[in-house]
């Protein structure tokens, strides 16, 4: 039993006298383990007896002073003044243990002054504190610090309140001495990192020849588990970068090192001895799940033969048991055992999971992704029904490798159509299959020399899935394809619409899913097809397939029969004399400005023209291209709305330009709506060439 121990026991029996006897017995003995000391005399206070914890402190005190003993002095000093009336009669002995301890440091004058430690008025305890907390940090001291590795101080300014170290790569690093204590961990004396500053050439020697000795040095000294990141900042400057991953790869296999957890939160913890190492992998290996089971394997088997032994037998036995409740996770555990070095003893195929009916649900849910490759190829190779499985994967699958790897499986054994059959589906409903489809648009992105089908209405799709809930989680890699010189661009650069052009310009202007920048990329490569879109868009002039012919008519009759006419007419007044006086051959070239303007007119209309396809207008409302019929009690009439060429407001045919249709589109059948004076209700919509319903 320690005395500690023992003096607890005295105090829940109120032994003070005991207690006092066994205090100084210690005293004589060792008084410099101040701790235990301590902590006694705060077990006593919480028995009411705080003048006897005193008395015994200052006896303490008095003792560490005749040893010598400054440091242990100064601790008891400042819990003897922490607590008492008047702390200020503590000044001088404080400052006696002060000057004792840290005389010899480099700012200890600097930071008795910085901490008023003189003043009267001032608690010499909490000033002495301070000064103790600077100077942790003096000029001199080597810390460790996350992303930055080993550094010294060089210098300590606790005016400012900060002190500033060298590291390797960033010098004259500026820390909150206030905060030090998070960022800054302390290398004492005999931490190996310590040798950047005294052997820097002799450290890196060390590391590259004993990778796993450094390592196993790193976790003594901080006597903490590790990150990799931790590791790696350890390291900075005595591991290249360069050579970074065979050093890591070559220190984790100390064998007295255990690594717990996974990915970016994987730790690196010491144990004392291998066997320690390896019954602490044991214990977690027990306590785990089958999949975890199945990590620990991977990551320890190569330890010993006969761990190796141990956890392939637990893992193979798990694995049987879960092949019908979990399928994929039992064909993978038994793909992982053939290449760990531990044996195991089953008969279980795990193989024939992938020969029957659900062997797409099966290759699916493995978790890693060569060995789902693996089993997508073994299935080609045994399930007689290989196409339809391959086929369900494909939809099943996320990453773009394996459906790559699908989709080489299909087309190398003779199922190029079933392939093409996937591929349309996906375009057909994007939205139903966003990995695959977002597969589709990156090899199209990856090949520089692609012929892109489906122009505008594949970019369209793509702006789409940006938008779109379900592709969330691959919505930063869709926006890739906005980039300079990426997929969305090849589709402007190799699209001749200027239509779709001017649209796509309008919808990117609006959209806020991508980024402005990428936006400004897609604009610029617009403009640079079709300069003209610049401009503002003349508004589209709306015609019927008979009036663009009648027009494109009067258009031809202009150009080859009214206007040659008339030059003839002008050449035959001409040459009756004198122009001045000359009625027709004024009236001649009157006559041929009107033409010319007329043709410029038409030819301006005919290239904004729109034509009207019945079997495409929309009757859900009043649009152009719609005939709507109107009543007002037993009063009825019928209105169409076309375009200008057609208009004829007598006959009931109004211009989309006219206030009248502008009054009319969009309502719907039972809506009111005012023409011409009068209320009147949308009793039917339909196209306007259509017959009346009976």
């Amino acid at each position: 039993m320690t005395w500690l121990e023992d003096a607890k026991q005295k105090i829940a029996r109120k032994a003070w006298e005991e207690l006092e006897a066994q205090w100084m017995a210690r005293l004589e003995s060792d008084p410099t383990g101040v701790d235990d000391f301590l902590a006694v005399a705060k077990l006593m206070r919480q028995k009411d007896e705080r003048p006897r914890a005193d008395a015994l402190l200052e006896l303490l005190s008095d003792a560490l002073k005749e040893a010598k003993a400054w440091p242990e002095r100064l601790k008891v000093l400042r819990e003897l003044g922490r607590l008492a009336k008047r702390p200020a009669l503590f000044r001088d002995s404080l400052e006696e243990a002060l000057h004792h301890t840290y005389s010899d440091r480099p700012g200890y004058r600097k930071a008795l002054e910085a901490a008023k430690f003189h003043d009267p008025h001032g608690n010499p305890v909490e000033r002495a504190e301070k000064v103790e907390l600077w100077l942790t940090y003096d000029e001199g001291e080597q810390f460790y610090m996350g992303g930055r590795g080993a550094g010294i101080v060089i210098e300590l300014n606790p005016e400012l309140g900060v002190c500033r170290l060298d590291f390797e790569k960033d010098k004259r690093v500026s820390v909150p001495l206030g905060a030090a204590p998070k960022y800054l961990f302390p290398l004492h004396e005999g931490h190996v990192l310590r040798r950047k500053a005294s052997d820097p050439e002799g450290l890196k020697e060390y590391a590259a020849k004993e990778p796993a000795k450094l390592f196993a040095e790193l976790l003594k000294g901080f006597g903490k588990p590790l990150t990799v990141s931790e590791v790696r900042d350890a390291v900075i400057g005595v591991v290249s970068e360069a050579k970074w991953g065979s050093w890591w790869t070559a220190a984790r296999k100390h064998p007295q090192v255990v690594v717990t957890g996974s990915g970016a939160k994987a730790t690196y913890n010491w144990n004392d001895s291998a066997a320690q190492a390896g019954d602490l992998i044991r214990g977690e290996f027990d306590a785990a799940d089958l999949r975890t089971k199945l990590d620990l394997a991977r990551k320890h088997s190569g330890r010993s033969p006969e761990l190796a032994d141990y956890l392939a037998k637990a893992v193979a036995a798990g694995a049987e048991k879960a092949a019908n409740t979990d399928p994929a996770l039992a064909w993978e555990i038994f793909a992982v055992l053939e290449k760990l070095p531990g044996k195991h003893e089953s008969t279980f195929d795990a193989d024939a999971l992938l020969r029957g009916p659900l062997a797409a649900r099966v290759a699916s849910a493995v978790s890693d992704r060569l060995l789902r490759v693996r089993a997508l190829q073994m299935i080609q190779r045994e399930n007689s029904d290989w196409a339809r499985v391959l086929a369900e994967s494909f939809f099943r699958e996320e990453d773009p490798r394996v459906l790559t790897t699908i989709a080489e499986l299909l087309a190398e054994n003779g199922e190029v159509a079933m392939k093409d059959r996937l591929v349309d589906e996906t375009l057909r409903y994007p939205n139903r299959h966003p990995h695959a489809f977002y597969w589709i648009c990156k090899n199209l992105d990856d090949d520089e020399n692609a012929v892109i089908k489906g122009g505008y209405r594949l970019l369209y799709q793509i702006i789409d899935a940006i938008g779109s809930d379900e592709f969330s989680s691959i919505r930063a890699r869709m926006r890739d394809f906005f980039d300079k010189g990426a997929l969305a661009i090849r589709i402007v650069m190799q699209t001749d619409n200027v239509d779709e052009a001017r649209k796509l310009m309008n919808t990117i202007e609006r959209y806020g899913q991508i980024e402005d920048y990428r936006r400004e990329i897609v604009k610029a490569a617009l403009l640079m097809k079709y300069p003209r879109l610049r401009e503002p868009e003349a508004e589209p002039i709306y015609a019927t397939p008979e009036a663009l012919t009648a027009k494109r008519a009067e258009l031809e009759q202009l150009v080859k029969v009214e206007i040659p006419q008339n030059s003839k007419a002008i050449q035959v007044a001409r040459e009756m004399g004198d122009l001045r006086e000359n009625f027709e051959y004024k009236a001649a070239r009157q006559r041929a400005e009107y033409l010319s303007a007329r043709v410029g007119e038409i030819q301006s209309e005919v290239s904004r023209v729109r034509v009207l396809d019945a079997t495409q207008v929309d009757t859900s409302e009043v649009r152009i291209g719609t005939k709507l019929s109107l009543r007002n009690g037993d009063f009825s009439r019928e209105v169409t709305i076309l375009g200008p060429w057609e208009s004829s407001p007598e006959q009931g045919i109004y211009s989309n330009q006219s206030e009248v249709a502008k009054a009319l589109l969009g309502h719907h059948t039972g809506e009111i709506v005012s023409f011409m004076g009068n209320d009147y209700e949308v009793t039917s919509i339909r196209v306007w060439n259509a017959e009346p319903a009976v």
